[in-house]
């Protein structure tokens, strides 16, 4: 409510200009924003460390402005629901968006609880800016959650990205950008991932080729790498840069964050899809020498046949069944969809054909890692146990055959 009286006096002010001591009185601004201090508002980004959860691994961006004469001090962030349901949301692309004003104090106690850190970067706005991207920001909020969500186009960074354009009605220059963004989406999703094998691990899987784009630059910023770049970045020809000089301000200091559930070798997707390989490897290997590795092999492949079947479904209903922005195509519905397994239940007579067929699709999808950009590691493995045991299903048809 405080807020929303800051915000009624602020135009109120504009629009009916205070006679004089009527500032003294009322507490309203003074009448036109050329008069109004240089620090009578103070904006600034705040940039959230990462965390290990898939929507958490780039950080998060948020809004900070104070207005200390009104005792005013609110950040503004940029949400979408992180549950389940929010989730499956997401994925289907249903997902709603919009900004949510929060007292800092309120806001910085969140994070210090979850454990996350809080940076704070000095916008180096102009007076007349920081009151517009006030009054822009509550536009903002009454709209409500009215934005659909989506990784590429509209998130955190975008939209606060989005909010001070439209406050400084003026072109940003960039200049001497890092290496990361002269790649693609996924490069630099991929870079922010790193230390979180597992969400980097999920972000290959549904990332489309929507992520192998290059342009709009801005919409590959993340909160991490925002702030350094608008240090540099300049506001028209005036010189003026973004972003104030410096390290920032750490407003919630957290110890190195620790990740080790998802760093640890022995626990990456690489090692552990390496250790299925090997099992898949073993078992069709010894599955002629051994009546115990044959029966081994039976459970493995139903496992493996579930689980395929799983994926397979859901990513067919992600590509076909979501409005995601990002995934109009996927790569891995070519090892991982259903009509090898329809062909080989309908057409027994077909099995040897079947399957010799889709492992070639296999060894297809194998050869072209090093030239997708979706395609990697962890993926392949998994490929590569299939065609094994499947290799290890036609042999022994063959061996029937004859």
């Amino acid at each position: 409510m405080k807020r929303v009286w800051f915000v009624i006096c602020i135009f109120s002010g504009m629009l009916f200009p205070p006679t004089a001591g009527a500032e003294e009185q009322t507490g309203a601004v003074v009448d036109t924003t050329a008069q109004l201090r240089d620090d009578y508002i103070r904006a600034s980004l705040l940039v959230v460390s990462p965390a290990s959860e898939v929507y958490s691994v780039c950080g998060h961006l948020a809004l900070r402005l104070l207005c200390p004469s009104q005792k005013m001090d609110y950040c503004f962030t940029f949400e979408t629901s992180t549950d389940t349901q929010g989730l499956l949301r997401f994925l289907s692309g249903k997902a709603k968006g919009g900004f949510l004003a929060s007292l800092t104090d309120n806001y910085l106690q969140a994070y210090r609880q979850a454990g996350r850190g809080v940076t704070e970067y000095q916008l180096n706005l102009t007076p007349a800016e920081k009151l517009e991207l006030w009054k822009t920001v509550d536009q903002e909020i009454l709209r409500g959650f009215c934005r659909q969500y989506d990784y590429l186009h509209t998130q955190c960074t975008s939209m606060c990205i989005s909010l001070i354009r439209r406050a400084m009605a003026k072109r940003i220059e960039y200049h001497d950008l890092p290496a990361v963004f002269q790649g693609s989406f996924r490069d630099r999703m991929l870079a922010d991932a790193e230390p979180y094998p597992w969400s980097a691990f999920f972000w290959q899987t549904v990332m489309g080729i929507e992520g192998d784009i290059t342009e709009p630059f801005e919409h590959k910023l993340s909160p991490l790498q925002l702030p350094a770049v608008w240090q540099k970045a300049t506001v028209g020809d005036s010189g003026r840069h973004l972003v104030e000089a410096g390290e920032g301000t750490t407003l919630v200091a957290v110890e190195a964050a620790s990740c080790a559930s998802q760093t640890g070798w022995m626990f990456s997707p690489t090692a552990v899809f390496t250790l299925l390989f090997i099992i898949a490897l073993v078992l069709t290997m010894g599955q002629w020498q051994a009546v115990a590795l044959r029966r081994a092999g039976m459970v493995f492949d139903v496992v493996l046949l579930i689980v395929h079947t799983f994926v397979s479904l859901a990513l067919l209903w992600y590509v076909l069944g979501s409005q995601n922005k990002g995934i109009s195509w996927n790569w891995y519905l070519l090892p991982f969809n259903l009509l090898p397994l329809i062909l080989w239940l309908v057409f027994p007579r077909w099995r040897l054909i079947t399957g010799r067929c889709t492992i070639g699709v296999f060894l297809l999808f194998l050869v072209a890692v090093p030239f997708v950009p979706q395609l990697d590691l962890p993926h392949a493995l998994i490929v590569a146990a299939m065609a094994v045991r499947l290799f290890a299903k036609t042999m022994n048809l063959s061996t029937k055959n004859v």
